[in-house]
């Protein structure tokens, strides 16, 4: 029975092989939620300047041939929309999330040997330090999650703060792909 055991046990080269996959996930994952996290504060930063400009301009011209009412009218609309707006931004970096996990899955053939460079080990050692008491940035994230995680940013919390602020010196410190002539 013992020979059994040891036999549908793995051997020390196959669980070497699943601690580094596991590491080079784990550096995926966080080099894309860091990502989409930057891109999501500038979407939605970029979506509440256009909304609000629209807004500012729709109910000037509207006050302008219509009067202050037809102003007014016009300004709650537009501020009757942002929900929309907003559920329509969410949607778009849902869908962006997930092509950016799919992308980084395809080349993680590509980028498995500069993953090897200990650099990269500093980004989950930013994570460790942190915990919000949900799933990792190490991890993929589903949509409730990723969310839970912006409002951290959105609300400025400082301990997410901190760590964003290092995760994104991190990304900017990590060593290029070599270019494909």
């Amino acid at each position: 029975m013992k020979k059994e055991n040891k036999k549908n046990q793995p051997s020390l080269a196959e669980k070497s092989l699943r601690i580094q996959t596991s590491r080079e996930e784990k550096i995926i994952n966080t080099m894309a939620n860091t990502s989409v996290i930057l891109m999501s504060t500038m979407m939605g930063a970029l979506t509440q300047v256009m909304t609000n400009a629209t807004g500012v301009l729709a109910s000037g011209m509207a006050e302008a041939l219509g009067g202050k009412e037809e102003g007014d009218k016009v300004e709650k609309e537009v501020k009757r929309e942002m929900p929309e707006v907003n559920e329509k931004m969410m949607a778009t970096i849902s869908e962006m999330r997930k092509e950016i996990y799919s992308q980084m899955k395809q080349k993680k053939r590509e980028i498995g040997s500069l993953l090897s460079d200990p650099t990269f080990n500093a980004g989950l050692e930013i994570i460790e330090k942190h915990d919000f008491k949900m799933p990792s940035l190490t991890q993929e994230l589903d949509d409730n999650t990723f969310a839970k995680y912006l409002q951290l940013l959105t609300n400025e919390d400082p301990e997410f703060i901190e760590m964003f602020s290092e995760l994104t010196k991190w990304l900017n410190s990590l060593p290029q792909t070599p270019e494909k002539s």
